[in-house]
């Protein structure tokens, strides 16, 4: 497959844009008419330019408003378009992006669009170009695939061909069947975009939220085999707008971009990276050593259970729960998790450029590779129980277990706003993590965004938030959630070991008496434990928070009853409003 992107994808000026593209392993780009225009280069310095990069420009675009033009304003489209043609051949273009009509003067006529296209392909022809027509989601009378299809097959000429665009497609309800019977040779292009799904304008949708394959919902692998299908054998070109890749570094833009190629290329069995893991489950959270972490964890009913055999490492539990305290290199929390496949996952970061993190591993100690989330967040693998790269293996002196947590249930990781395509791309591309639906919440000074991710085939669960404040944003982990079989006994044991609990308003009692009808005496027994409840179909959720501690996260211990399977929601806008008070 022949990857490409567009010049209007990368923030900056033209060169830095082609630099940044070279650099990141594209074959070829397509050249926005906007970032020529702007550009101190001529046409033909910026397709010597290219040459020496090894890229090649594979379109042009995009020429506006050339077809559907009432017949008496048609002489200037004409000239507007042999001038463009004259930069193109400067430039060693071949294919030039037509979009269809936006104006309030376009004429409703295909027969009309069609000769207007015939005679510009005719000159389109003469420069040996080819013409690809698309179909833009907002336009006048033609905003459909189906329509720009009709206009080309009316138009009967041999360089006026189809352009497929993936976000135009999708966002007006189609999808890769509407290619049916389309014949390959006659797309002149595929440009690919993602985006989450949203209800607002669609010309808004596309200017602001546009993002790579895998950072949103739409079903772009669909649409591109559906293509590919035809017989279609020109480049997959990239094509975003938002305001993220706007300001963002442009060689970190280009190498995401490539990743979701590689990603997109994974989704149509095409890519040579290995594949994601089957099933991930958490393994520990490790935290980097300070004199407050060991009477804390104490607090937190953990106890010591193993040191490592060669570095300053130590292995606390509670049941099921495991915490590893770094007091060598390690600065921020790191998340450990487990799968059957560690080398597997380590070569498929390496496929879709991740960053690996550094780390030291002495002879017979788990390979345990680390990869760097675009947060900052560590994820370090493990092989399961049993196996060789099992994490436990290195630790030496184990004691036996105690207390009764069954383990990590989830983790919240804080992301800043530009990073969290990023980030989701990260769970998804590398993990295989299914993303939940966006929830929206306020703050007593601001809003927070949040979406949970959980393992297809694992337990593993982590949800991304995004603060809007005017206080500082958080940033990494921010809150740990412990699963327990007793919430009110875990929530006794914290209490008498002096950790400092998140306090409930008696008002929220009252609510819950009002959503659900509990019984006066479940109300009460709630009151008097600090826990919060919620409930869908036959499942119930009891939970309860700490205060934020040293460590930089609060603490959420959970008791999932009757196959509860969300996070307690409805209560978020509680504990964001007391911890904050706290």
């Amino acid at each position: 497959m022949r990857r490409g992107i567009a010049t209007v994808s990368l923030s900056g000026v033209l060169d830095d844009k082609l630099t940044a593209i070279a650099a990141a392993g594209f074959d070829g780009l397509e050249i926005f008419d906007n970032d020529l225009i702007a550009s101190p280069l001529t046409p033909r310095e910026v397709a010597r330019r290219c040459a020496e990069l090894g890229l090649t420009i594979d379109l042009f675009q995009p020429v506006r408003d050339v077809e559907g033009v009432p017949p008496e304003q048609f002489d200037p489209v004409l000239h507007r378009f042999r001038t463009k043609l004259a930069v193109m051949a400067d430039l060693g273009a071949t294919t030039v992006l037509c979009c269809s009509h936006v104006g309030a003067d376009a004429v409703d006529d295909p027969d009309l669009s069609a000769a207007q296209l015939s005679l510009l392909g005719d000159l389109a022809a003469d420069q040996g170009v080819t013409i690809a027509y698309e179909a833009l989601a907002w336009g006048r009378h033609v905003n459909r695939v189906g329509q720009a299809w009709d206009v080309v097959r009316r138009a009967d000429h041999p360089a006026v061909t189809l352009a497929v665009d993936t976000f135009h497609l999708l966002s007006r309800g189609d999808d890769g069947a509407a290619l049916a019977g389309i014949p390959g040779d006659r797309i002149g292009f595929l440009q690919v975009a993602d985006a989450p799904l949203l209800d607002m304008d669609v010309l808004e949708w596309s200017r602001h939220f546009r993002c790579f394959p895998g950072e949103g919902t739409l079903d772009v692998a669909g649409v591109v085999a559906a293509t590919l299908a035809t017989g279609y054998a020109g480049p997959v070109s990239l094509e975003v707008f938002s305001d993220v890749v706007r300001v963002a570094d442009p060689a970190v833009t280009a190498r995401d971009a490539m990743r979701s190629l590689v990603f997109l290329e994974d989704q149509l069995g095409r890519a040579g990276a290995p594949p994601p893991p089957a099933g991930i489950d958490p393994a520990f959270l490790e935290l980097p050593g300070s004199p407050a972490v060991p009477p804390l964890l104490g607090s937190l009913g953990f106890a010591p259970a193993g040191r490592h055999r060669t570095k300053p490492v130590t292995w606390w539990r509670n049941g099921d729960a495991h915490v590893v305290v770094n007091d060598g290199t390690a600065a921020d929390p790191a998340i450990g998790i487990l799968t059957s496949s560690v080398s597997g996952v380590a070569e498929r970061a390496k496929a879709l450029l991740w960053p690996a993190v550094d780390r030291t591993r002495g002879s017979g100690e788990a390979l345990l590779p680390g990869i760097t989330s675009p947060s900052g967040l560590h994820v370090l693998v493990s092989d399961r129980a049993g196996e060789d790269d099992h994490w436990q293996g290195d630790f030496v002196e184990p004691a036996e277990p105690t207390g009764d947590l069954l383990g990590i249930d989830h983790l919240v990781v804080a992301v800043p706003s530009l990073r969290l395509n990023e980030e989701v791309s990260f769970l998804r591309t590398l993990l295989a993590m299914e993303p939940g639906a966006v929830e929206e919440f306020m703050e007593p000074q601001g809003r927070l965004r949040s979406r949970a991710f959980r393992s297809s085939r694992g337990s593993l669960r982590v949800i991304l938030n995004v603060e809007e404040s005017v206080q500082s944003p958080a940033s990494g982990i921010t809150q740990v959630a412990f699963a327990t079989p007793d919430v009110r006994a875990s929530v006794g044991a914290l209490r008498a070991a002096g950790v400092p609990l998140m306090p409930v308003p008696d008002n929220y009692y009252t609510d819950l008496d009002a959503r659900f009808g509990l019984p006066p005496e479940v109300l009460d027994d709630l009151r008097a434990h600090g826990l919060l409840y919620d409930r869908a179909g036959d499942g119930e959720l009891l939970h309860a928070f700490t205060l934020p501690l040293g460590t930089g996260f609060h603490v959420e211990l959970l008791e999932r009853r009757g196959g509860y399977d969300g996070y307690g929601s409805a209560g978020t806008h509680v504990r964001l409003a007391m911890q904050r008070a706290g």
